[in-house]
């Protein structure tokens, strides 16, 4: 295969990654908003956010499948059914567990000052870096024990999608914050709540590393590929 062959597969690869789990996540947050919104008004919070979140991950779990589904049919290769089981289990548990964890930590480090006098977009950068490489690279061990059942002699298939993703996701993370950052858009800084700062650089940082992490493991899955052909 050629090079511009590659970075054909590699660029169908990251925009199929980024338009089902980031567009996944997008309307599971808005069905959980609007039917918090909903809910009767003398339900307790926490049982409005319990309801709302099922719809809400059910969304995420949904273009999860539909992501394994996608570079199952991008790459040419896999089983249908395990490759969606695989992209739901591999995205939706872990970004949900991710998301839970950012949230307490967000109160422990930064709310309650336990930080240790570190600024609040170091802290950021601290926290969501690793989140976007541990959501990568669970959804690429996922999809890399799938097709490891496919054909047994794609030995380390795993382990390969999950560092490879979780690298690439987690640098261009990283990269889109400190960018944003230079250009004025800080976390923490004075204004940055009028401004949405840290929704922004969220959004924007997690769509560079959906992109990348879709591209890194769309080539080990043709690498591999070719190598067995």
């Amino acid at each position: 295969m050629t090079t511009r062959s590659t970075l054909r597969m590699m660029t169908i690869s990251a925009l199929a990654t980024a338009g089902c789990l980031i567009g996944g996540l997008m309307v599971g947050g808005l069905i959980g908003n609007l039917l918090n919104g909903a809910l009767p008004g003398h339900l307790a919070d926490e049982a409005k956010a319990g309801i709302a979140a099922i719809p809400a991950l059910a969304a995420v779990l949904g273009g999860g499948a539909l992501w394994g589904d996608s570079m199952r049919r991008v790459m040419g290769a896999g089983e249908r059914r395990r490759m969606a089981w695989a992209g739901a289990l591999g995205y939706g548990p872990t970004v949900t567990l991710v998301g839970l964890a950012l949230t307490g930590l967000e109160v422990v480090l930064v709310e309650r000052g336990g930080a240790n006098g570190l600024p609040i977009h170091v802290v950021f950068s601290l926290l969501f870096t690793p989140a976007a490489f541990l959501i990568a690279a669970s959804g690429g061990f996922a999809l890399g024990l799938a097709l490891r059942g496919w054909s047994p002699t794609r030995s380390g298939m795993a382990g390969r999608l999950a560092l490879g993703g979780g690298l690439a996701a987690g640098l261009a993370f990283l990269a889109i914050d400190l960018l944003l950052d230079t250009a004025g858009w800080r976390v923490g800084a004075p204004g940055a709540a009028e401004r949405a700062t840290m929704l922004t650089v969220a959004l924007t940082g997690n769509l560079a590393a959906a992109l990348a992490g879709g591209a890194a493991i769309g080539y080990w899955i043709q690498k591999v590929n070719l190598r067995h052909a």
